[in-house]
């Protein structure tokens, strides 16, 4: 009888705001991967059930798994917004298939394993989940118990038991290809650019060599930037083209560093050549990209059509404060490098840092109209959020600054914890900002978008009509804000005076959260480079 897996991708509770509001829901690329390493057990059946892309309510999720009648199903915390909905799914699946093998995996297993099983899982992941979830899934064949899998914490009768760290994987290269053929193209939309645009997500490398309070990349990912060769990520590029999309979601955390830089040069010089005609999205950093404009240049031609740049705040203090290792005159330059180049410039900056003081708020929203002015297309203004596997996560935690543990609203849209300026200014301010932000860019819009060329009119000039299409969508939710401020009010006054934390729960998470997860048995360099 053949070995059958299930992976799913849960929605956050309040769902995407990605997908909501700007018809943005890239292919679950993590769990493509997990299949990729199941299917390399003979007569494997697999399965991925994304619960946004298929449109299921949770309990349609669960009637869908357990019909399915797996012997492991494996869901991704993509965000710890998702833990509630991905804890519902685990504990019904269970009571209808209790030989059933539950699997947690991403950032947020990783850091909360033992408050992960607790919700209903058997096994909670600790980081990377390729070379894991093979093993966990030959333990099952072979009859074998967990303790020999490495890198993960499993639940052992009433016991929960960790076993030894998994070293991280050197060569990229040697992974699986992603079994594209799993999902259905169509689902993976990019509305806001167009009504039949699909968009795959894929990776060139992991890790990230920087140091930001707010970001559990390094601990996730270990103290080391590896990157694919430009044979394989030429290939998979290649693939996803075969399969029907026009777009690729490069997930890399950054997409170019200093050392790197070479690396990529010939890897847009062969997109080039080998003209693979598609348009890629990247996160990037200001300072690499300020001080690279000829390397923007050769990726523009290549095909990089929208950059996503984490610029954070307007304040030099607060940049210093978050070690950022960035200046606001490099995401001025940035901005304009990338916008030169016809490529959508994409912002992301934060309110309600609890070091935060109103001015810097303030000169975060200035800030962001003279980027505005550079060539900033958008801004996405967040929520500063402690998630789990941060520092700032657990000084909050120490120091009694969170007001709620609830994990639904840890969505990076919704203060959870106290700030100098109070959580319901904050929200006020990032409200205020992402509007006013949107009706200035307008009225310079007016004069300037007659500049623009090549793809870059093309694509604002579809974002704008998507945008005028969901009006009613974004009226709806201006009017709602009303009553999420005074949802935040509520909650942070009952958290501040009545909402206790059990010394109990807050020892068992700081055990997780924040710590390397890997082993370090070998003496590998920081960074690694492939060239092929």
């Amino acid at each position: 009888m053949a070995f059958k897996a299930l992976f799913i991708r849960p929605s956050n509770a309040t769902g995407s705001a990605y997908m909501t509001k700007w018809g943005f829901l890239p292919a679950p690329l993590g769990l493509l991967d997990l299949a990729g390493e199941i299917l390399r057990i003979p007569e494997a059946e697999v399965k991925i059930i994304d619960m946004e892309g298929d449109n299921l309510t949770l309990d349609d999720v669960v009637s869908a798994s357990v019909n399915y009648k797996p012997d492991l199903v494996g869901i991704t915390l993509h965000a710890t917004a998702a833990h509630n909905n991905a804890g519902y799914i685990a504990r019904k699946i269970k009571e209808s298939l209790p030989d059933t093998v539950m699997v947690a995996g991403g950032h947020h297993a990783t850091f909360l394993p033992v408050e992960i099983i607790n919700s209903g899982f058997d096994i909670s992941v600790l980081g990377e989940g390729d070379e894991t979830i093979y093993d966990i899934a030959m333990a099952i064949i072979n009859h074998h118990d967990f303790s020999t899998v490495k890198g993960i914490y499993y639940r052992n009768g009433n016991r929960i038991l960790k076993t030894e760290p998994r070293e991280l994987i050197s060569d990229l290269d040697s992974l699986p290809y992603p079994p594209l053929e799993l999902l259905d193209s169509s689902k993976y939309t990019f509305k806001v650019y167009g009504e039949h645009e699909k968009v795959m997500c894929l990776e060139t490398s992991r890790g990230c060599p920087y140091a930001c309070d707010f970001c559990s990349v390094t601990p996730t990912w270990g103290n080391k930037w590896r990157n694919k060769s430009n044979d394989r990520i030429i290939e998979e590029m290649k693939r996803a083209k075969r399969a029907g999309y026009t777009w690729i979601f490069f997930t890399d955390d950054i997409f170019i560093v200093f050392p790197n830089v070479k690396q990529r040069e010939e890897l847009f010089k062969r997109i080039i050549e080998e003209k693979i005609d598609m348009k890629w999205i990247v996160q990037m950093r200001a300072d690499v990209t300020s001080k690279n404009p000829e390397l923007i240049k050769l990726a523009a031609e290549a095909g990089m059509g929208i950059s996503f740049l984490g610029v954070e705040s307007g304040s030099k203090e607060i940049l210093k404060k978050m070690h950022k290792g960035e200046f606001t005159p490099q995401s001025v330059d940035a901005v304009r490098i990338l916008s030169q180049n016809n490529i959508v410039v994409l912002v992301g900056m934060m309110i309600g840092a609890p070091y935060e003081r109103l001015r810097d708020a303030i000169s975060t929203v200035r800030f962001s109209r003279k980027l505005g002015r550079a060539g900033a297309d958008a801004v996405q203004f967040s929520i500063y959020t402690p998630l789990p596997g941060t520092r700032i996560f657990d000084n909050a935690l120490k120091n009694n600054e969170l007001f709620t543990l609830d994990w639904d609203r840890y969505d990076v849209l919704t203060p959870v914890m106290k700030t100098k300026v109070g959580p319901v200014l904050d929200q006020i301010i990032q409200f205020y900002a992402s509007y006013s932000f949107y009706i200035y860019k307008f009225i310079i819009g007016k004069i300037r978008n007659d500049r623009l060329g090549g793809i870059k009119k093309k694509l604002i000039d579809n974002g704008t009509q998507f945008i005028l299409k969901m009006m009613p969508v974004y009226l709806r939710d201006f009017f709602s804000f009303p009553r999420f401020l005074f949802r935040t009010y509520d909650l942070y006054s009952y958290g501040r005076k009545k909402m206790k934390i059990s010394q109990e729960r807050i020892k068992e998470i700081l055990e997780t959260s924040n710590k390397i997860v890997y082993a370090n048995k070998q003496k590998n360099p920081y960074f690694m480079i492939k060239n092929k």
